[in-house]
């Protein structure tokens, strides 16, 4: 998939409601907030900061309403910590023979048979996706974890791939490479979803790759990340 740029026109009218915005918002809020001459005096003292804050809010609503992916915010369990983007894939990818214990990759053995790999036919291309990493607050279960994240969190098991390969003999980046897990929710057999666990084993000097049923192995530990498809409020 190929995308397009903002035309002239576009760039225009977005320019116009965010100057008209800009304009209803400061009468808004200069009405609504009693400020006196000190805390007036104060702002003023604090500009950079204050145009810092709108910048963000202002960055923050725009990817918020002009994505095609959902926008992550905090949450009781979850905390937006970095965000990534997957390359486009413009050649076909196997899943099969990337997911191959070999040089720098552990695959355990119930992960093809789970994530059904053999079954799934090769991707000619894919198009550059954007990922979110949050950071698990507190121990906690599968089920509660997938409560807090958007309704089409489900990764593919081409963007994991892609997330490795950006970070070959696990050198820093995106995921976790302490040894703490990086979780992703995928469909496997039968429609049904997995936890997919990637982790880096400093020992052996690989990326490890399971496939777990849902609260198979009881609870993740706080400090883990969780990751799927979207933008971050960060």
């Amino acid at each position: 998939m190929t995308t397009q740029s903002i035309t002239q026109d576009q760039e225009k009218q977005l320019k116009r409601f965010l100057e008209d915005a800009s304009v209803s918002a400061t009468r808004s809020a200069l009405a609504q907030v009693p400020l006196d001459k000190e805390g007036a005096q104060q702002v003023i003292e604090r500009g950079d900061a204050l145009k810092a804050e709108i910048e963000r809010a202002t960055i923050n609503a725009l990817k918020r309403l002009g994505s095609r992916y959902p926008v992550l915010t905090e949450t009781r369990l979850l905390k937006p910590v970095a965000q990534a983007t997957v390359p486009a894939r413009t050649k076909p990818f196997n899943v099969a023979e990337f997911y191959q214990t070999g040089p720098g990759l552990y695959v355990y053995d119930t992960f093809a048979d789970r994530l059904d790999l053999h079954a799934r036919q090769a991707v000619d291309s894919a198009p550059e996706r954007p990922y979110v990493a949050s950071l698990l607050k507190a121990n906690a279960y599968d089920k509660d974890i997938r409560k807090e994240l958007p309704e089409t969190h489900l990764s593919t098991l081409e963007d994991i791939a892609g997330l490795i390969e950006a970070q070959p003999n696990g050198k820093s980046g995106f995921l976790l490479n302490n040894g703490y897990a990086n979780i992703f929710y995928v469909e496997g057999k039968n429609g049904e979803v997995f936890a997919v666990d990637v982790y880096w084993g400093s020992d052996d000097r690989e990326w490890d790759v399971g496939g777990w049923e849902l609260d198979e192995d009881g609870h993740w530990d706080a400090d883990f990340q969780v990751l799927c498809p979207g933008n971050a409020a960060l």
